[in-house]
């Protein structure tokens, strides 16, 4: 009776201590919150990552009708909704902002940045938490209404190109076991770069800084002139560049405003949980804004390509690790 005894002891502590352990694990919202980044803006920066309600209340909702991508696009909702966009759809479909376009260059750049500061609204990143084997990713999307990059800083009409709407991500990349970080990825373009996180510049030890280059919002690890990948730049433009002479184009981040955690002491950005259903946008499998243009002396400005599509048709998302593990490390 005596060990029946011991052993019903020892199954009650061990019960207690799962318990306590159990309770002590973070949730996924006080790990967004634990490793939110600080975001770095560079001087002369006229956007911040925002609300997708927004954007989407000053859109279309249109859908390509035709064989033709640059024209064919009707109007199938004038006043589309988040929660009731499409999930599906057996045509391509995009929202379109009804009073800007990125074909007007600088002047495009000050109608978006009137239409969002019309709405006064917060300043947001979209958290997603996601294990994966042994490691748990953290995820921040950052949205922003307008990338208008330009080949001079300051900005200006010498060269050019921009779109519509723009995702951006950060990641952060944990021991499943004890939470501990491990590594982050920073999205650049259409790729990015990793960094082991014993090298990473960090606020308060826990935050990781993110330099967020001017009108590309390409994320970097330090303030400075940066190099952008050349498989991320279209042949076309190469060519163009070799054509005057000119070196390839960069991307410019520096020390200006900064926001992020409450504790910051300066803009703060809200962490609005997302996964693989929730919102309801995460769904939607069409393009957030037009057409991309592309500007230049001679050639005038020209269309070259679609607006991005939302977070979780990114490969990012769907393989985390697996797309993180492709990106160079810095």
């Amino acid at each position: 009776m005596r060990v029946t005894l011991v052993r019903a002891l020892l199954a009650a502590c061990l019960a207690v201590l799962a318990l306590a352990q159990a309770a002590a694990a973070a949730s996924p919202e006080k790990l967004l919150a634990k490793h939110q980044p600080v975001t770095v803006f560079t001087p002369g920066e006229s956007f911040r990552p925002t609300t997708v309600e927004t954007f989407v209340a000053d859109s279309n909702l249109e859908a390509l009708t035709g064989a033709n991508i640059l024209t064919d696009w009707t109007v199938v909702n004038p006043a589309p909704q988040p929660d009731t966009l499409p999930i599906s759809s057996p045509t391509l479909l995009r929202l379109n902002q009804r009073t800007c376009s990125p074909a007007l260059g600088l002047a495009g750049l000050s109608c978006y940045l009137s239409s969002w500061s019309a709405h006064d609204a917060a300043s947001v990143a979209y958290g997603r938490v996601m294990t994966v084997g042994d490691k748990t990713v953290l995820q921040y999307w950052y949205f922003y209404y307008d990338n208008f990059y330009s080949y001079t800083y300051p900005p200006s009409g010498f060269i050019w190109q921009a779109h519509e709407g723009d995702w951006e991500v950060v990641n952060v990349v944990l021991s499943a076991q004890d939470d501990e970080p491990l590594f982050v990825g920073y999205s650049q373009h259409c790729f990015g770069e990793t960094r082991d996180w014993a090298k990473v510049p960090r606020w308060r030890g826990r935050h990781p800084v993110v330099y967020v280059a001017i009108g590309s919002h390409a994320n970097y690890l330090e303030a400075g002139t940066h190099a952008i990948d050349t498989r991320c730049i279209p042949p076309q433009a190469v060519a163009l560049l070799q054509q005057f002479g000119l070196p390839l184009p960069v991307d410019f981040t520096g020390e200006g405003a900064r926001s992020g955690p409450e504790a910051l002491e300066a803009e703060a950005t809200a962490v609005v949980p997302a996964t693989d259903a929730s919102p309801n946008w995460i769904r939607f499998p069409g393009f957030w804004g037009e057409l991309q243009y592309f500007h230049a002396p001679t050639i005038g400005t020209v269309p070259f390509g679609l607006s991005p599509v939302g977070p979780a048709f990114h490969g990012v998302w769907q393989d985390p690790l697996g797309t993180l593990g492709g990106w160079p490390a810095g």
